[in-house]
């Protein structure tokens, strides 16, 4: 959520679902191209796995970019009514750290590549310039941050889509269906009994 809300809104707008999704994407492809590094069967592909790796990495970071500028344009929908200050603030606080990571995270690989040695070809297409001169010892200490960094991100993902389930299945709000690709066409968990008790109210009051 975002603190320039917006009580009328019930989903996130196109763009914003968009760039959600898309770094949801890349980060699922980015981590099991992590966990495959390893199992490559040659240098060959190892290399590649590894390069291509390093390139999602920087497009994830690149993409971040994007979101923070967007999010100075972007309308949000409201927090729900029944959303204690302690809850609000403890989202907003992982989803900057969330943020954050995902910018740290493919600057610290590039700069442990830089300091190996290594230079990273952007999808194959280029070579990009090195930050800093080869390191050996600075690139081992790179690559332990680089991947405490990883673990850190992977359970801030893990409780940030808790966070969202709990949201559609425990507190029945719409929190989650308002960043869904097809937001417009879903409704939260209680919608049909909500919508049912706004559509008879006029009945009941005329009763009354």
């Amino acid at each position: 959520m975002h603190t320039d809300s917006d009580s009328k809104l019930r989903v996130f707008d196109r763009t914003t679902r968009l760039m959600h999704w898309l770094t949801a994407g890349l980060m699922l492809l980015v981590f099991a191209l992590a966990f495959s590094i390893d199992l490559a069967t040659s240098r060959a592909s190892h290399t590649a796995v590894l390069q291509l790796h390093r390139s999602v990495g920087l497009s994830v970071w690149v993409l971040t970019m994007v979101r923070l500028v967007w999010r100075h344009f972007a309308k949000f929908p409201d927090w729900p009514s029944d959303k204690s200050q302690t809850m609000r603030v403890a989202a907003m606080a992982s989803e900057y750290a969330l943020y954050a990571l995902l910018l740290v995270q493919p600057l610290l690989g590039l700069l442990q590549t830089n300091a190996h040695g290594d230079r990273v070809y952007l999808f194959f297409i280029g070579q990009l310039p090195a930050l800093i001169e080869k390191n050996r010892p600075l690139a081992q200490q790179l690559l332990i941050g680089h991947k405490s960094v990883g673990f850190a991100l992977l359970g801030l993902i893990a409780v940030h889509v808790s966070a969202a389930l709990c949201h559609h299945f425990w507190r029945r709000d719409d929190t989650l269906t308002a960043m869904l690709p097809a937001a417009n066409r879903w409704h939260p968990v209680g919608s049909e009994a909500d919508l049912a008790c706004e559509a008879d109210a006029p009945q009941i009051r005329a009763q009354c």
